[in-house]
């Protein structure tokens, strides 16, 4: 009984730091300062597992892989946003607490993102920015 308590009470401070820190890098990104924000992505067509990566704020939106041994090493450089919904109950299994996932498309076929709630606006916000400038697009 100790231990599930001890279990419990660290997972809820553990969720309270996470949600702490999406808000202060949220914060700081909106005063115009540069700072990472972990973004997953995943190719629906290649399975259902995401690969961990950095977007930098500031800028053109650009994703970054987390490690040299990610599975995923390039995301397509004509997303197109779709929606921003909930995770599904089986996407919740593997993906960390209080993230939205982002549905995009591209000329390689369907994209999927997750973030933080606190960052989802700011991320979109760059994807449309880097869809509006590249205007050669063929949009089907």
């Amino acid at each position: 009984m100790n231990t599930a308590v001890c279990v419990f009470v660290g997972t809820v401070i553990g969720a309270l730091l996470a949600a702490r820190r999406a808000r202060r890098t949220a914060a700081r990104a909106e005063e115009g300062e540069a700072v990472l924000f972990r973004v997953g992505a995943n190719l629906p067509d290649e399975g259902r597992r995401y690969s961990l990566g950095r977007v930098l704020t500031g800028g053109e939106f650009r994703w970054i892989p987390r490690w040299s041994w990610t599975r995923l090493r390039k995301l397509p450089a004509d997303l197109r946003y779709v929606r921003a919904r909930e995770a599904s109950v089986r996407e919740m299994l593997w993906l960390p607490s209080g993230v939205l996932v982002i549905e995009c498309e591209s000329s390689t076929g369907p994209v999927r993102l997750w973030a933080r709630r606190e960052h989802v606006v700011l991320i979109v916000e760059m994807i449309r920015r880097t869809d509006t400038a590249n205007p050669n697009l063929s949009i089907p």
